[in-house]
């Protein structure tokens, strides 16, 4: 985690953000559906409030250093292992009348807030209302709609800006050899931490990559079909990952096919998405995209697994192949 704070905080546009946040009145509500980004912010603006060095933050000061290590008295967690409830709601107005011992400021992180119930949120209110010089707020939360208006009303409310493509590439640690791999997650995750991180953490989704590549390049005839399915099935844990990935090559395939390769967020793919595009039009890609959605609207229905995806692959075959043949 503090490799990925370290990095946010290099970027232009964040370090402005955590400037500005820090800069905010006593509470604020950050909103993001990113769990990493959401965490990291908090702890950036924790950070630059309380630095004790001209450059903030430095990350090397005993301020930071207790702040990354989760160890700063003056920092105050709730919600990050349960919801927070009425009783963590009076544990923080207790907490809220005693001095910093150790910062300026006494700082309440309170995470998943949309799972807050809504009597801990009302016991909230008065604190944030009427608060103290030294208290900071900081609730974080991945649907806005889930707090309280009245909260909402007391508090500062931004909504944290998606990363782009070249930002993630940035914050993210890779091996030589890997680019390929990254710039695909990167363009999978849509600007979202958290999620680029599960999928570099997750062995299968190479294989499932590589796997999507074959069936579109390889996959010729229904004698295939079998074969195909059952190396599906071994990742049927990840069979949502799986419909994604196959999903953004086929719409980056149409990009490419429309001339649109600017579309396309991670260019370093572009030659193989011309290889991919050979033999196949972009009525048949977006036809394909249908006979996907369907069936994964069918696996949530709790439709037979290898019926849904046999069927997938042959509608697959038989929409290239009658588009070719209209060709």
């Amino acid at each position: 985690m503090t490799n990925y704070l370290f990095k946010i905080s290099e970027l232009s546009r964040y370090k402005q953000l955590v400037k500005k946040l820090c800069n905010t009145k006593h509470a604020i509500i950050l909103n993001s559906k990113d769990d990493l980004l959401l965490d990291a912010v908090a702890n950036l603006v924790v950070m630059q409030g309380e630095c004790t060095e001209k450059s903030k933050p430095c990350f090397t000061c005993s301020n930071c250093q207790k702040i990354l290590d989760g160890n700063a008295v003056d920092v105050q967690t709730f919600g990050k292992q349960k919801s927070i409830v009425v009783e963590d709601s009076e544990t923080i107005v207790e907490r809220s009348h005693v001095l910093p011992l150790e910062f300026y400021k006494k700082y309440f992180l309170l995470y998943n807030f949309e799972n807050a119930t809504a009597q801990a949120q009302n016991k909230l209110l008065k604190i944030i209302e009427e608060p103290r010089d030294f208290d900071k707020y900081i609730i974080l939360t991945k649907n806005i709609d889930a707090v309280l208006q009245t909260i909402k009303s007391r508090t500062e409310v931004f909504d944290l800006p998606r990363f782009d493509a070249e930002e993630l590439k940035k914050i993210c640690d890779f091996n030589v050899g890997e680019g390929k791999k990254i710039c695909f997650a990167t363009q999978y995750a849509d600007g979202n931490l958290t999620t680029l991180n599960n999928i570099l953490e997750n062995a299968e989704f190479g294989e499932i990559y590589s796997l999507c590549r074959e069936i579109l390049t390889n996959m010729i005839n229904s004698g295939m079909v079998l074969e195909f399915s059952s190396q599906i099935a071994k990742h049927k844990d990840n069979i949502e990952m799986f419909f994604e990935i196959l999903s953004v090559l086929y719409r980056d395939i149409i990009s490419v096919k429309l001339g649109k390769q600017n579309l396309v967020q991670n260019k370093e793919i572009l030659s193989e998405l011309l290889v991919l595009s050979n033999g196949i039009s972009e009525r048949a890609c977006l036809k394909i995209l249908d006979e996907i959605q369907s069936a994964r609207r069918s696996l949530k229905l709790n439709a037979n697994f290898f019926g849904t995806i046999d069927n997938l692959l042959l509608k697959i075959l038989e929409i290239k192949h009658y588009e070719s043949g209209r060709g």
